[in-house]
């Protein structure tokens, strides 16, 4: 008699055609993952760089907004790029080293402020005044 061997899915016949073998599905177009694929034994899995989620179809990354959810953690504006997202501050404050936090400029103490007399500061601006009497 004769006989055919065959194999569950995610393995293949070996060259000697006695004994199965794990298929690498990420060997070929990457598994159709859109980032990263990891092969496993019979089978494989796909995975996201940071800043990216798995979508339903656990092939595709998508980008993940950081700005929705608490504003990035931002204290003033927040802009989502791919993969990860940046802090800006409004025009009079400065981004601190946490990269998170606007902290305000004190304008009066360069040039004080470019005022002829008095440079009081405010949050994000500065006010020139004069001297009584002037």
């Amino acid at each position: 008699g004769s006989y055919t061997c065959s194999c569950p899915a995610g393995f293949g016949l070996s060259t000697s055609k006695t004994t199965c073998v794990d298929i690498n599905e990420c060997s070929y177009n990457n598994g159709n993952c859109s980032q990263m694929c990891t092969n496993t034994n019979g089978s494989y899995f796909c995975s996201c760089q940071l800043g990216y989620m798995l979508d339903a179809n656990n092939q595709t990354c998508n980008d993940v907004n950081e700005c929705s959810v608490n504003n990035g953690g931002c204290s003033q504006n927040c802009t989502n790029t791919n993969g990860s997202y940046i802090c800006l501050c409004l025009s009079g404050y400065m981004l601190i080293a946490d990269n998170r936090t606007c902290n305000d400029i004190n304008e009066c103490l360069s040039n004080n402020g470019n005022c002829s007399q008095i440079c009081t500061n405010t949050n994000g601006s500065y006010i020139c005044s004069c001297q009584f009497g002037y």
